[in-house]
């Protein structure tokens, strides 16, 4: 965890610091994650950004901005809800990749070295 997030107390939460902590999440959120929030969150999005905006994004076509999905996070609890349920099973996916690479490590050296071998090989 950020150790700008643990320091933070919910005595000392303002908008700025709420507005940051968001920030941190959305940012990571996945292209299709977004796109899955203007689908499921279109009536919040609207007044933030244009109809033809919230179509497009809807569309996949465009992506909404870390701003604006924070707009609609501060405007309705479900979103804000939803941001930090998708945010938090995109990190269990990243970190099972994680633990499989690690735990893959000496397949993947081998691979690295038979690669940098036909390199040496084709060089000659």
């Amino acid at each position: 965890m950020n150790p700008q997030a643990q320091e933070v107390r919910a005595e000392e939460l303002d908008e700025e610091k709420i507005r940051s902590l968001f920030y941190e999440i959305i940012e990571k959120l996945s292209k299709q994650a977004r796109e899955e929030f203007a689908n499921q969150f279109e009536e919040e999005l609207e007044g933030i950004i244009t109809n033809v905006a919230i179509s497009k994004a809807r569309k996949g076509q465009i992506h909404l901005s870390n701003r604006t999905i924070i707009e609609a996070v501060l405007a309705s609890s479900e979103a804000r809800k939803w941001v930090l349920r998708k945010a938090e099973e995109e990190a269990r996916k990243t970190l099972e990749i994680v633990k499989f690479l690690e735990r893959n490590e000496p397949a993947i050296e081998k691979i690295v070295r038979e690669n940098e071998q036909e390199e040496v090989d084709e060089d000659d």
